[in-house]
């Protein structure tokens, strides 16, 4: 695996420190307990809020799994530190994505695609017993390998 790329540390401070904060103090919670629960210090958390300590990629999953944040806040946290999005650890999704934005993919197939995926995702809400637009029970669902490969058509 390469290693992500990175910005530099007043990069993220626009974008990581802002949204931590705003993560946090939704929970009600203090900077003390944010640390507590992600196993850092509190001086740590102030540092990354104000901007001016850029987090590692593992800083930023502890965060995340300490405030149990959904997937897409999960994201939308990584994205602000400057991470690519764990979803793309899943070779089927990026697979899948590369199919979808493939030019020579015809209308119909993709629309023929996206009417499947609208399918799976009703399909996995339901049988995790979940409705439409109910965030997941799991702050970190684990990759889901179906086993099954799209594959391009010939040209």
């Amino acid at each position: 695996m390469s290693v992500p790329e990175r910005r530099s540390v007043s990069e993220h401070a626009s974008d990581f420190g802002p949204l931590l904060t705003e993560l946090r103090m939704a929970r009600g919670w203090s900077q003390a307990k944010l640390a507590a629960r992600s196993g850092l210090d509190p001086s740590s958390v102030s540092r990354f809020e104000a901007g001016t300590r850029a987090p590692e990629r593992e800083t930023v999953i502890a965060f995340a799994d300490a405030m149990a944040l959904p997937v897409i806040e999960r994201e939308r946290l990584l994205a602000a530190a400057g991470f690519r999005s764990e979803a793309w650890d899943d070779p089927l999704i990026a697979e899948l994505v590369e199919v979808l934005a493939d030019p020579m993919l015809p209308p119909e197939a993709a629309a023929d695609l996206r009417a499947l995926l609208r399918i799976a995702v009703q399909h996995g809400r339901r049988a995790a017993g979940r409705g439409p637009g109910t965030p997941p029970k799991h702050p970190n669902p684990p990759a889901l390998d179906t086993g099954v490969r799209l594959e391009s058509p010939a040209r």
